[in-house]
């Protein structure tokens, strides 16, 4: 098994961040928190996933022609995702 990280193991900024999120008691340990880092980029990656499927079934709606206009609009401000240019 490979040793445990160290502050010493980080870039400068890495490890003031990290400190400081040590120092707060919410993590433990340095792993603790690469693996809150890990978990927040993969809930990011979904997300940005969700929001791609969003944009393609908005897209495939427009293009159907069954609504005048902007239909999603409302969708898109609920979402907050920024309007399509034409």
């Amino acid at each position: 098994m490979a040793r445990p990280l160290t502050l010493a193991d980080l870039p400068e900024d890495l490890a003031r961040f990290a400190e400081a999120q040590l120092a707060t008691g919410r993590f433990s340990t340095i792993e603790d928190i690469l693996r809150a880092c890990m978990e927040a980029l993969a809930r990011k990656q979904q997300n940005d996933a969700k929001h791609a499927a969003i944009n393609a079934a908005l897209d495939e709606g427009e293009r159907s022609g069954d609504f005048d206009g902007n239909a999603f609009d409302s969708v898109r401000r609920e979402l907050g995702v920024p309007p399509r240019s034409r």
